[in-house]
C-alpha cells in the first residue's frame, strides 16, 4: 500500500475509482487515501472560484466546474463501494472469519472496529428474541425441589417454606411469554421489494446473497437496501400485480 503524501491528481482518482469498481475485494491505496481526495476537491474548487469570478462564462470555467463535479462523485462512489466491501469483512469477522485487513486505511480500520463490534452484538439476535436462554429455565423444574425442601422444614415453618417459592413460579412463565411471541410480529414479505436495476452495478454483498446486477434486471431485496439504489438512481421500484 503506497504511503504517499503527493497531492492527488484528477487522473489518479479516475484510476483509483475504476481498480476499485473492477475488484471485488478491497484495492491497495495510498494511506492517505480520504485526505488525498478532499484535497483535490479543494484544489478544484478554488480554481473553480478563481476562474469563476474572472470568466464565470468561459469554457474553461464550466469545464473546471465539470471536473469538480466529477471529481466529487467519483470520491463519494469510491467511499461507498470501499464501505460495502469493508462491511462484508466485518461481518466475516463477527462469525469467526480471519480477514486479512492489509489494504484498509487508517479511517478504514476504525470503520472496520466499529461494524465489527456492532455485528458481533446484532449476530445472537435470533437466538434472543426467540428465547433461547430463557428456555432453558422452565426446564429446572421450581416444583419439585418445593416438594423436597418440604420434608426437611415441615415442622419448623411448613406455611412460609412453601408460599414464596409458589408465588415465583408465575413471575417466570410471564417473563418467558413475551420473548416467545416476539418472532411472531416479524413480517420478513414487508421488509422486502422488487426493483429495476438502471444502469450495471459493481458485485455487492448483502444479508443473505451476493449481488452482481445489470442494467434491466429485475430482483427481489431488502428495502433498505433497494431504497439507498433508488435515491441513487440506480433503481427504480416495481408495483407488484392485482
Amino acid at each position: 500500500m503506497s504511503k504517499s503524501t503527493d497531492p492527488m491528481s484528477f487522473e489518479d482518482l479516475g484510476t483509483v475509482y475504476r481498480t476499485e469498481k473492477k475488484s471485488p475485494t478491497l484495492s491497495a491505496v495510498r494511506r492517505d487515501l480520504y485526505p488525498a481526495m478532499a484535497g483535490l476537491i479543494m484544489d478544484l474548487r478554488a480554481e473553480y472560484e478563481k476562474h469563476l469570478s474572472n470568466d464565470p462564462d468561459s469554457i474553461i470555467c464550466e469545464g473546471v466546474n465539470q471536473r469538480r463535479k466529477k471529481a466529487v462523485s467519483l470520491s463519494k462512489e469510491i467511499t461507498e463501494i470501499r464501505m460495502g466491501k469493508i462491511t462484508s469483512l466485518a461481518l466475516m469477522g463477527a462469525r469467526g472469519g480471519q480477514n486479512v485487513l492489509n489494504n484498509l486505511t487508517q479511517e478504514e480500520r476504525d470503520f472496520y472496529d466499529d461494524i465489527l463490534n456492532i455485528s458481533r452484538k446484532h449476530v445472537g439476535i435470533v437466538d434472543r428474541l426467540s428465547g433461547k436462554r430463557k428456555f432453558e429455565t422452565p426446564d429446572i423444574d421450581p416444583e419439585p425441589a418445593v416438594e423436597r425442601e418440604i420434608p426437611k422444614q415441615v415442622s419448623a415453618v411448613p406455611e412460609p417454606a412453601f408460599e414464596p417459592a409458589a408465588e415465583e413460579v408465575p413471575k417466570r412463565i410471564e417473563e418467558t411469554a413475551p420473548a416467545e411471541e416476539a418472532p411472531e410480529k416479524e413480517s420478513p414479505d414487508d421488509e422486502f421489494i422488487v426493483i429495476r436495476i438502471l444502469e450495471d452495478l459493481p458485485p455487492f454483498s448483502g444479508p443473505d446473497r451476493n449481488y452482481e446486477l445489470s442494467k434491466e434486471d429485475i430482483v427481489r431485496m431488502p428495502k433498505a437496501m433497494a431504497m439507498a439504489l433508488i435515491n441513487r438512481d440506480k433503481a427504480t421500484p416495481i408495483s407488484p400485480g392485482p
